[in-house]
């Protein structure tokens, strides 16, 4: 093997076995390494596998990496036909010797040149690595290439000793990489998690409330980013739970993607190594992104090592993850990070953009939080306690949906005129009386395009007066106010308010219909007419009120 304007001599198998965490730039702890040399040995495509810890599953773990080496060194360029290293790594259990674990170790070699002679490559050799230990597979000399130690760097013909003169050391172990981002548990730290994770589950049960939870985390990844930056190792118990479970967020992944900076990236890969280290059983799940994050950093560093491993604990946690695989494929690939770094940058500012629309659109009819809250609630406390006290008949409820159109007809007008404030009373009988389907129906806009403006206003405001425990009382608005929005070529608000609407109540049929409707970019004017039609059904219905 030589190296530019050096020479490295491997001319023995102690040499073979002695050069694997300089080929690999690790050594690789518990698993199979592949190596095709090239015509300087270390040329040539490389593979790592980890083996599981059940035994039961090595055959079919081994004949899965013969199969994807394969096609990745065809991938390559390169002919697997002219050679395959095969490196078994694995450090000896409690109450193993190194004998037993090789031994152990022996079958998968077997496997793997089974698998490799069935799709035509050679193996040149099979080494096993254990305890700081070498064998020879391919030797059936009894004695001879079994447990022998590897060469000491203190032997200046040895492989590591002729790297030193170069400059170079071998790669750290694999247990000592993942040492950063691998979980510990914390019995307590565990608990606080698993309340945040209820927290924000139930926040997050509406649209509303996935949007101000991706608007916390969003800030929350600026701050503690701001805070790594400044030096700081460790984040309080409640931001890293929030952090931890707001990340389970795409969007707030790819916001934190977007921290990836030449000057951010130390501090970005501490911060998401620390948050990892925070994920441990049954949390395992929560730190899949969190590891993509760290990858995705130790990539841009040029450290693909960490990387790989990091995603290699994301994939076998997830293997749907797709980010996670999609990046890994990126570091095999070649592909620049930088370009990843632009692409995601550019998802997120569309997505913040669409966030910030979202918090505008909401502002038009989410309930009142200010003082005025106390008031709303109590009127309709009051108007519904009356409303339910009474069953009534046939005639009294189309007296009462005919009334209550009467009502609407003149709010509008007071908007229209410039008076947008309805009495408590007033206000809670509309919303009260809407909750009945007809009525709902009856007050559907059909009119002209210049009352848009005010029945729209109308909806908003009356929607913003569902405060709880009222918001059940809210979907019959949003869709009015949705639908208008329609009317008006405001396709974005209209579904937003249609969502919200089922937010509320996930069987509101009519929110359902105009939101499916949106989605496959039907044409409003058609409904129109229907609506239309049955407006003037329901008009045609007030020549009854004369028999009453």
């Amino acid at each position: 093997m030589s190296t530019p304007n050096n020479t490295v001599q491997i001319t023995s198998l102690p040499d073979l076995a002695q050069i694997l965490p300089y080929l690999l730039g690790h050594y690789p702890d518990d698993s199979i390494a592949l190596h095709a040399p090239g015509p300087n040995f270390l040329d040539g495509p490389t593979m790592t596998c980890p083996l599981p810890e059940d035994t039961a599953e090595w055959r079919a773990t081994a004949e899965n990496a013969a199969r994807q080496f394969v096609g990745y060194a065809h991938d390559c360029g390169h002919d697997p036909a002219q050679g395959v290293v095969i490196y078994l790594c694995r450090e000896p259990r409690p109450g193993q010797s190194p004998d037993e674990t090789a031994a152990l170790l022996a079958p998968i070699g077997t496997w793997l040149t089974n698998e490799f002679t069935w799709h035509r490559a050679t193996v040149l050799r099979t080494i096993g690595l254990v305890a700081n230990r070498w064998w020879d597979y391919e030797c059936d000399i009894d004695g001879c290439c079994e447990g022998e130690p590897l060469p000491s760097p203190d032997d200046p013909t040895s492989v590591a000793a002729q790297m030193a003169r170069l400059g170079r050391t071998p790669g750290p172990r694999t247990r000592d990489i993942v040492k950063e981002f691998r979980a510990t548990a914390d019995p307590d730290f565990l608990k606080d998690l698993h309340a945040a994770a209820d927290h924000v589950n139930t926040r997050c049960a509406t649209n509303a409330g996935r949007d101000a939870m991706l608007a916390l985390t969003l800030d929350q990844i600026d701050a503690a980013m701001s805070q790594f930056h400044d030096g700081a190792t460790v984040l309080s118990r409640a931001l890293t739970t929030l952090l931890i479970v707001g990340l389970q967020d795409d969007a707030a992944v790819e916001a934190g993607m977007a921290h990836a900076d030449d000057d951010d990236l130390p501090h970005a890969r501490r911060l998401w190594a620390y948050l990892a280290r925070h994920c441990a059983a049954p949390f395992t799940q929560e730190a899949v992104p969190i590891l993509t994050l760290f990858a995705f950093v130790a990539w841009r560093q040029g450290d693909l090592i960490a990387a790989r491993l990091a995603l290699r604990d994301a994939i076998i946690t997830d293997p749907d993850y797709e980010l996670a695989t999609a990046i890994h494929l990126g570091t095999i690939d070649g592909e620049d990070p930088q370009e990843w770094l632009a692409s995601v940058r550019e998802r997120h500012a569309h997505r913040a953009a669409l966030l910030q629309h979202a918090a505008e659109v909401a502002s038009e009819y989410r309930p009142t939080t200010d003082t005025t809250a106390v008031r709303y609630r109590e009127a309709l406390d009051t108007a519904t306690s009356h409303h339910y006290d009474h069953v009534p008949t046939a005639e009294e409820r189309l007296l009462a949906r005919h009334g209550t159109i009467d009502i609407i007809d003149g709010a509008v007008t007071d908007f229209r005129n410039g008076r947008p404030q309805l009495m408590d009373e007033i206000a809670a009988h509309i919303i009260l009386g809407l909750q009945d389907r007809e009525t709902r129906d009856a007050a559907l806009s059909t009119g002209e395009e210049s009352n848009l403006l005010y029945e729209r206003q109308l909806w908003g405001y009356l929607a913003r007066r569902c405060v709880p425990p009222h918001t059940d009382k809210a979907p019959p608005l949003l869709t009015l106010l949705g639908w208008v929005a329609w009317r008006q070529d405001d396709t974005l608000t209209a579904a937003h308010a249609f969502a919200d609407a089922l937010d509320v109540n996930p069987g509101y049929e009519l929110a359902k219909i105009l939101l499916h409707g949106i989605h496959i970019e039907c044409d409003p004017a058609a409904l129109l007419a229907a609506f239309r039609d049955a407006a003037a059904q329901f008009a045609a219905s007030r020549a009854d009120l004369d028999t009453l």
